[in-house]
């Protein structure tokens, strides 16, 4: 993770700024005209993103509402921790920037605020309907500083033909999963595809969703305090429970080496029940005969039915500290908190991440991930809260070294509090 001092020395990179001149600064919208004499000119209001469907959306149902806005996006598709770093130093941001959560990289919520670049949104009449989790990601010692938009879901995700033929059911309890993986195996099938050759740590995240920051959104701050470690919570169950699920067979051979389209492929075709992926499954889906049907589910690490799934909003908007609009930034932000803003902004994907009656799915993985909202049982993604990238590396390292017997599970989690540790440190750098 970068030292904070790294703000400090980019306020001095005035000719990195050429880089904005690449990026797209295109207006939604005709810009309105000079104004005649005695008339003020209509205020344009600028915003930041690396992802520019979804936030046209919203753009494009703001002015339905409000014709008279004058929107500009600031477009750095690739690059975009580079690109919203140097124009905020160089005080030539966007009035609203798209920032991610917790505190693990250079655009996160918290790296931000601690460098005084964003406006405090506890007052806003949206700010008290955030979940736990996403005040823990989009917060800061109890104040809230962007709006969530654009939910995702992770976990096992099934062919549920694959599954009738084996005679069974989406799991709900572990034995079930165990049961799964017995009858895969004498039908010559894999139960769960694992492609780890792309440092694949979904499984785990859909285990400690139950495990750990469902029941416990505020773990990660307790880590930060020295009241919780790794060790010494249900992350070691985790492990344990990847290794039993390796000793029964559970998953493909060589997995170190499985890269995600192969395990994608064996999915479609049927040589295995499930992988672990995300809820946008059009990528299986797409590769598998027509009819097939791909399903998201939260991932049982008991038999009590009491299922969390791993749900994150994939980014927030803000507001620029330094913006000359922000009351109109504001109000732009009200709206997307809204449910017109939110059911555009998933109209071209995922679902809102705060939910509505009005949004209509299109898929079932979508409801399922509504029913989970809306029920207050999901889980952070357990990287969007850490604070360094120490702690992520250690992961996919010992998540590859527990499936290669060259490690285990309290192996695994002493190394992942010692990375930790690591970038807690780092912090005060």
């Amino acid at each position: 993770m970068p030292s904070r001092n790294t703000w400090a020395a980019l306020s001095l990179m005035v000719a990195a700024a050429v880089a904005l001149g690449a990026c797209s600064t295109a207006p939604t919208v005709p810009t309105a005209g000079s104004p005649t004499p005695g008339q003020a000119a209509t205020p344009v209001l600028s915003i930041a993103t690396d992802n520019p469907d979804p936030l046209k959306a919203v753009i494009a149902a703001y002015q339905t509402a409000n014709p008279d806005a004058v929107i500009t996006t600031q477009e750095a598709p690739t690059g975009y921790d580079q690109f919203l770093r140097t124009t905020l130093a160089a005080g030539t941001a966007a009035d609203i920037i798209r920032i991610f959560p917790g505190a693990g990289k250079p655009t996160a919520t918290g790296v931000l605020v601690k460098a005084g670049m964003l406006v405090d949104l506890s007052g806003a009449s949206w700010a008290g309907d955030l979940s736990a989790a996403q005040k823990a990601g989009f917060g800061v010692d109890g104040k809230v500083y962007a709006v969530p938009i654009g939910s995702t879901g992770l976990g096992p995700v099934y062919n549920e033909t694959t599954l009738k033929s084996l005679g069974v059911a989406i799991p709900t309890t572990f034995t079930q999963v165990l049961d799964l993986c017995a009858k895969a195996k004498a039908a010559g099938k894999v139960a769960y595809s694992m492609f780890l050759k792309d440092n694949q740590v979904l499984l785990t995240y859909a285990m400690t969703a139950p495990l750990v920051y469902g029941p416990d959104p505020q773990f990660t701050n307790e880590q930060i305090a020295g009241s919780q470690t790794f060790a010494g919570s249900g992350w070691l169950k985790a492990f344990q429970m990847q290794k039993q699920m390796q000793d029964a067979g559970c998953f493909n051979q060589g997995a170190t080496g499985t890269a995600y389209n192969v395990s994608f492929e064996q999915v479609a075709k049927g040589d295995a029940a499930a992988t672990f992926a995300f809820s946008d499954v059009s990528g299986i889906t797409s590769l598998a005969p027509a009819g097939t049907t791909i399903a998201l589910a939260p991932m049982p690490v008991d038999d009590s039915g009491n299922l969390y799934l791993a749900v994150a909003d994939s980014s927030g908007y803000a507001v620029n500290a330094k913006s000359p609009n922000q009351d109109l930034a504001r109000k732009f932000l009200d709206f997307m908190a809204s449910a017109d803003g939110q059911n555009a902004y998933a109209s071209t994907g995922g679902a809102p991440a705060l939910p509505n009656t009005s949004f209509k799915p299109t898929d079932p993985n979508q409801q399922l991930m509504l029913d989970y909202i809306n029920k207050g049982k999901t889980a952070a993604w357990p990287d969007q809260l850490w604070v360094g990238t120490e702690t992520t590396d250690a992961l996919s390292q010992a998540t590859v070294a527990i499936f290669l017997g060259e490690d285990t599970p309290e192996g695994a989690v002493a190394k992942m509090d010692q990375a930790f540790a690591t970038d807690v440190a780092g912090m005060a750098k």
